[in-house]
């Protein structure tokens, strides 16, 4: 376990006292792990699709399903196959957005200091408007890697609120586009 200043405990290291090394790699096979109600489910090969830890959580599966329907800008799934969903020169992300005519991109999701700063950087070195969703955005490392992002992208790559921030911000959006209309 690390402490705050990211800090190993001498259990994890190895016997030449370098940190164990926690990533694998992707397609490891991660094992059996207990959920939250008990239950043990074999959490499958890292990130792989169609198995169980890279799957949406039920609430999201559910809506994504549901905004899948929509005849108007239906919810889509765009898989990626980097840390980054915007690495290189063209991915189905990119080609979607430009095909759109997407210009503001709101960041959520895990690992803060990971996938998601890669994929903020990128959308941001490509000329994209970035929004960070920070109580959206969660990562086991250290705390000061997401205050890292968080900070470099208040101040450089684009903005940070919260989803309180981002509800109230739309309803105010909303609100002066019904003013005037009337």
């Amino acid at each position: 376990m690390q402490d705050r200043n990211g800090v190993l405990e001498e259990t994890e290291l190895t016997e030449n006292g370098k940190p164990k090394r926690i990533y694998q790699g992707l397609g490891s096979e991660i094992g059996p792990v207990t959920v939250e109600d008990g239950k043990i489910v074999d959490a499958g090969r890292l990130l792989m699709r169609e198995t169980w830890n890279a799957a949406l959580p039920t609430a999201l599966s559910d809506a994504f399903n549901e905004g899948k329907e929509l005849k108007n800008k239906p919810d889509v799934w765009i898989h990626k196959n980097r840390m980054s969903g915007l690495w290189g020169n063209g991915t189905a992300c990119t080609e979607y957005l430009e095909k759109d005519g997407i210009k503001t991109l709101l960041f959520a999701g895990v690992n803060t200091d990971q996938c998601v700063g890669g994929s903020l950087q990128d959308a941001f070195t490509k000329g994209w408007d970035c929004i960070l969703l920070s109580d959206a955005c969660g990562t086991t490392s250290p705390e000061f890697a997401s205050e890292c992002v968080e900070f470099n992208c208040a101040r450089t790559w684009g903005f940070v609120t919260d989803c309180n921030g981002l509800d109230k911000g739309v309803q105010n959006m909303l609100q002066a586009r019904q003013e005037s209309n009337a």
